[in-house]
């Protein structure tokens, strides 16, 4: 919760909030994990079967039991690195209470709601994680040492928001438990892997990023640009947003045929873009006000480079589009090949550019690297659909 970061750093400092951006890279590759690829997957499903009331049931809960099956391997996966990685044993006692996050994200089933249109629902659901993650913070994180608790204590919040997603998606649609079924959750796996490996490098960007800044510079420069992408969240989190509340109808659209999809894809994107483009706006004219109240510091070498890092979700909005139609119509392969290509740039400029320009390098480098995938978006897009868009070609289904 952003309103939450001064209060934060003021407690801990911007050395523990830095080491503490550090630890959860690893816990945010966990809900990524987790997430796999059922945030495009499991909406599209639901979207198509939402009629099919024993369907609706059975995919509903072997999604969940997938995502506990992926949150559990991570589990173990990290703990014994954790055991036998030097850098990571020194911050073991961040780690351990912090595999609650991944845990409180499994049965976050925001994807249900998404495909069934029910956007009310999960807006409660993320208003109820961020307020009673907020009255922990305030409650249990009193002096330095307590940075340690923050990620459980978001792990907690999501876990309760959880049990309630999944109690009203019950009732709502009168889903009967389905007990577990190997073939379709191994099935799930293996068919979303091309969407989990796409996923995995959108977080990434931001995780490498944070990982070479920690390694090459300081946790107190770490946790300043942590504070810099806390805020360019909001400004994300709007494009996610309006990215799920549409991708549905898309693939709707995209059933009856090309020109339905562009023509809808059309009218709902211009109708987003002026909001958008006003909140980053906006963000860029306060850019000191807001790094002095949250980051207790705003000299203009963190100004400029703040402002100029607020260009990427501006990128991100472009690149909508191109990503709703490769989606809607299933080329997985062309939209991976795009984020894995960014990861392998991202992997060679960031580490490059920080180690010989610090904050400023990296900033540049994610410039560079959303532009790369912005193209590579719209190639494969213009390329891949050209053959639909002349034949008129409807999505099968």
């Amino acid at each position: 919760m952003i309103l939450l970061i001064p209060y934060i750093v003021g407690k801990v400092g911007i050395v523990n909030y830095g080491m503490l951006a550090f630890v959860t890279v690893f816990l945010n590759a966990g809900k990524t994990l987790v997430d796999y690829g059922f945030q495009i997957s499991g909406v599209r499903l639901v979207a198509l079967a939402r009629e099919r009331s024993g369907q609706l049931s059975a995919l509903f809960w072997n999604i969940l039991y997938a995502r506990l099956a992926l949150c559990l391997a991570f589990t173990l996966a990290v703990g014994i690195a954790v055991q036998f990685i030097p850098y990571l044993k020194a911050r073991e006692w961040v780690f351990y209470p912090g595999f609650l996050l991944p845990l409180g994200h499994v049965l976050f089933a925001d994807w249900f709601f998404i495909a069934v249109q029910k956007a009310r629902v999960i807006a409660w659901a993320n208003l109820g994680v961020k307020v009673l993650y907020g009255l922990l913070v305030l409650a249990v994180i009193r002096k330095p040492e307590d940075f340690i608790l923050i990620p459980a204590l978001q792990g907690l919040a999501g876990l309760a928001a959880g049990v309630w997603i999944v109690f009203a998606a019950a009732r709502q649609y009168e889903l009967t438990w389905t007990p577990p079924d190997s073939r379709r959750i191994l099935g799930f796996i293996r068919s979303d892997f091309r969407l989990f490996l796409s996923n995995l490098s959108v977080e990434f960007n931001t995780s490498y990023s944070i990982l070479m800044l920690n390694l090459l510079t300081t946790d107190s420069l770490t946790g300043y640009f942590q504070v810099m992408n806390k805020l360019a969240q909001p400004l994300r989190f709007l494009l996610v947003i309006f990215s799920q509340a549409i991708f549905p109808v898309v693939c709707r659209k995209a059933a009856e045929g090309w020109s339905a999809a562009v023509h809808f894809l059309k009218r709902a994107y211009l109708f987003f873009c002026g909001p958008a483009l006003g909140a980053i706006l906006l963000t860029v004219i306060f850019a000191q006000p807001l790094l002095s109240v949250f980051a207790g510091r705003s000299d203009a070498f963190l100004v400029d480079n703040f402002r100029l890092y607020l260009i990427v979700p501006v990128l991100v909005l472009l690149n909508v589009p191109a990503t709703q139609l490769l989606l809607a119509y299933e080329r997985k392969t062309a939209y991976t090949a795009v984020f894995l290509s960014a990861m392998a740039v991202k992997i060679l400029s960031d580490y490059l550019m920080i180690r010989y320009w610090g904050l400023r390098g990296l900033v540049l480098s994610c410039l560079m690297v959303e532009a790369w995938t912005l193209l590579g978006l719209w190639l494969a897009s213009i390329l891949g659909n050209n053959r639909m868009a002349k034949s008129g070609q409807a999505l099968k289904v």
